[in-house]
């Protein structure tokens, strides 16, 4: 029968710190005894050669020695490591199960980590196992939050909303669209300094209102420059760096609102033109009804005036001038009405013959009241066919290049220095028709806008910026071009090319 093999199942109930402090002690007496007996043999070749003694029997003595310097001095080791390995037992053991404990409850919590499933052996290596679980997940988690990092601060650093963080009135953050939008080339720029430095001081309660939080609020900046920007602002507080800011995000609106300005302008201007295309209908009709009676009074005063003796005949020829002169007005005034009507006529789409002089003149004559106080009207005509196109298109363009003509002049000066002339020619299969003025001309960085819609130089109310962008469009829906040139103080040149067949 085979002897029954010795249980080991006390060494697992053997605290792990003094097991490993024994094991310890152990090594270090072999590694002593080794020593000892290493150095007790050359000392006894030594003796041996040099007094020729039993070598035998010194060397049992020496080892004998040894063993018993050895034996004591692994004893004082287990000592020390048992007295050691109780120490560490009462003090760290408690404590290292109770970190394994937390640690794997850790791991627990983590999303989509799986728990450990118990093995067998000693608690350090199921230690071991937790820390590399949890530094596993913990890896993972730090990668997916420093992606989210760098994701959402690359959506602020490129978003052309402006971005403000302040905390205690301070600015700490902004991204570079804040910069731009305040006139500043670099974000550093704006941060540490107050944020009320940057608004004006009645729109300041509106960054520090709770109640207005997550609410849009239109807000008056000041640019670098000294001028107003308006901005949207929706501001909210949030956790940055460990501190209960304020985000507060602006949205430029500044040439929204001003296009908006434009739009309800430019409505109010087309309302203007069908009262006035009403009006002249609503004058025409009695109007004509004056004329021909005037005319009926200067015949029949024709007629008496020679029938009068000669004192009479005067006093008849008096009153004859005198009508002829309201006749006159009258003709005036039916002119009037009737390029009212015509320039007020809506656009049909339709194409035909039009003479491309008749327009000009039917503009001119509109304008008067612009040219008169400001310039002479100069015409320089030359032989041109008729052009297939709209002729109530045709009159809108020539209409705004003549007034804009006329306003780049300013009033005051002399009439008979200044003009604006209207030039007529043909270039092979192109009409060509130019409006020169002597005015204070255009500045060159502005050349290159002013067909751009609601770009314009003139004071607000006198201009909505949209002639020049309605006369291109006009032109190149006709399948032709217009060009500018113009000096500061030289006055401005438009010309018109125009196809003469389609």
């Amino acid at each position: 029968m085979s002897r029954p093999r010795p249980s080991v199942g006390w060494l697992r109930r053997v605290p792990i710190p003094l097991l490993l402090l024994t094991l310890w002690a152990v090594g270090i007496g072999l590694f002593s005894l080794k020593q000892e007996t290493e150095l007790a043999a050359h000392r006894a070749e030594e003796e041996a050669v040099r007094l020729q003694y039993d070598v035998a029997e010194h060397v049992r003595t020496s080892v004998h020695e040894a063993r018993e310097r050895v034996l004591r001095t692994t004893g004082m080791m287990l000592v020390l490591a048992g007295g050691m390995g109780l120490i560490l037992q009462f003090f760290l053991g408690r404590r290292i199960r109770h970190l394994a404990a937390e640690i794997q409850e850790l791991v627990d919590q983590i999303p989509g980590a799986q728990r450990a499933e118990p093995r067998e052996g000693d608690a350090l290596v199921k230690l071991d196992d937790a820390f590399r679980h949890i530094a596993e997940q913990l890896g993972r988690s730090r990668a997916r939050l420093e992606e989210n990092e760098e994701r959402f601060q690359t959506i602020i650093e490129r978003s052309p909303d402006a971005t403000f963080i302040h905390w205690e009135g301070n600015v700490v953050f902004n991204n570079p669209a804040a910069a731009t939008l305040l006139g500043y080339e670099q974000a550093v720029e704006l941060q540490g300094r107050k944020i009320e430095e940057l608004i004006v001081p009645e729109d300041a309660p509106v960054l520090t209102d709770p109640s207005a939080e997550g609410t849009p609020r239109e807000v008056h900046w000041l640019h670098r420059s000294g001028r107003k920007v308006l901005g949207e602002v929706v501001t909210f507080p949030m956790l940055f760096e460990r501190q209960r800011v304020r985000v507060s995000i602006v949205r430029d609106i500044t040439e929204r609102k001003q296009l908006e300005q434009k739009l309800r302008t430019a409505d109010r201007m087309a309302s203007l033109g069908t009262l006035a295309a009403g009006v002249a209908h609503e004058i025409n009709n009695p109007l004509a009804f004056m004329q021909s009676n005037v005319r009926f009074v200067l015949e029949e005063l024709r007629s008496v005036a020679m029938d009068s003796d000669p004192a009479s005949r005067k006093r008849l020829l008096e009153l004859e001038e005198a009508l002829l002169e309201t006749l006159s007005g009258g003709d005036r005034v039916s002119d009037i009405v009737r390029d009212l009507k015509t320039f007020s006529r809506g656009d049909d789409g339709g194409h035909g013959q039009v003479n491309i002089h008749r327009v000009l003149d039917l503009c001119a004559s509109i304008a008067r009241n612009q040219l008169r106080h400001r310039a002479k009207l100069v015409k320089n005509y030359g032989e041109v066919p008729l052009l297939q196109a709209n002729e109530s298109r045709l009159a809108q363009l020539f209409l705004n290049l003549i007034i804009n003509a006329a306003q780049a002049i300013p009033e005051g000066r002399d009439v008979n220095a200044n003009e604006v002339r209207l030039t007529t020619r043909q270039e092979g299969s192109w009409a060509v028709v130019e409006v020169k003025d002597t005015g204070v001309g255009i500045p060159p960085e502005n050349l290159h806008r002013l067909f751009d819609p609601f770009f314009t130089t003139k004071p607000v109310g006198v201009g909505t910026g949209l002639g020049l962008s309605i006369c291109h469009g006009i032109v190149t829906a006709l399948g032709g071009r217009i060009t500018v040139e113009s000096e500061p103080g030289q006055g401005t040149t438009f010309r018109v090319f125009l196809p003469l067949s389609r």
